[in-house]
């Protein structure tokens, strides 16, 4: 019995091929981004990956942050202007826009693992 099992296991090792891991697979720690993407950053912690055109949006939209809201609104100093809509990036993201940035913002939360290098 032992020597199948160690058969099996020497079989199991021939026919699984090895991924080779390189030194910046983890440049950047377990949240390390594939090529082509970069960490949103709608807040210092956000390592979710994305393509740097969101990246960049992101930045946009926290530079616009105060004019989307409405102090005086329904849920408080955090309500956003008509027509917007917390962008949900991360829990106690606050930040309004149009809720089709909303949807993507939450697909790029739900893609995140894909995105890194050994997501």
């Amino acid at each position: 019995m032992k020597a199948a099992a160690i058969l099996a296991l020497s079989l199991f090792a021939i026919a699984t091929p090895a991924v080779p891991v390189f030194a910046d697979d983890f440049a950047y720690g377990p949240d390390t981004c594939r090529t082509g993407y970069v960490w949103r950053e709608a807040a210092p912690f956000d390592h979710v990956c994305v393509r740097p055109a969101s990246r960049s949006r992101a930045a946009q939209e926290n530079a616009m942050a105060l004019s989307r809201l409405d102090p005086s609104g329904a849920y408080g100093p955090f309500t956003c202007v008509s027509g917007f809509v917390w962008r949900e990036a991360y829990v106690g993201d606050v930040v309004c826009v149009v809720p089709a940035r909303r949807t993507v913002v939450a697909q790029e939360n739900g893609q995140a693992p894909l995105h890194r290098t050994r997501g």
